[in-house]
């Protein structure tokens, strides 16, 4: 499921009520512009985001990106992501879940390029899983790539 707006309010709402129903989330979905990096789980080892550089082109465009997921434990798992753009401006954000994608594949954030500009952009990652009763949640490892204009 992937979302795009530059106003995180929506989209955070709606991966949110995704994952709530599912059952994976305990509270509050953070934004990522707000991560301080000092989490007391690290989900690096569990979960990663890359992307290679890519032209941004005129227009409202999808921006593909690659994930990996691997959990402890093959129950229930939900992985948000957090698109942030040149100066840390949140640009999109999107949520993948167990219930209907793959631990590995591709996805895409979806913005226009009126609403952003060419330069270095940072993907965020938030895993949340189960192991039994029990949820464990945390940020993976940040993964970065250029958009550059034509």
């Amino acid at each position: 499921m992937t979302t795009s707006t530059r106003n995180l309010t929506a989209p955070l709402a709606a991966a949110s009520a995704t994952l709530l129903t599912a059952g994976l989330l305990a509270g509050a979905v953070t934004p990522a512009a707000a991560h301080t990096g000092t989490d007391a789980h690290d989900m690096s080892e569990h979960a990663r985001t890359w992307a290679k550089d890519q032209v941004l082109r005129p227009g409202c465009r999808s921006y593909t990106y690659r994930y990996k997921v691997s959990p402890p434990s093959d129950q229930a798992w939900g992985l948000e992501t957090f698109l942030v753009g040149p100066g840390g401006e949140s640009v999109a954000s999107g949520a993948l879940h167990s219930g209907s994608d793959r631990r590995k594949g591709r996805d895409a954030f979806e913005f226009c390029s009126t609403s952003t500009r060419a330069g270095k952009f940072k993907i965020r990652a938030k895993l949340t899983y189960y192991v039994g009763f029990t949820t464990h949640d945390g940020w993976a490892d940040k993964s970065r790539f250029r958009l550059r204009r034509r």
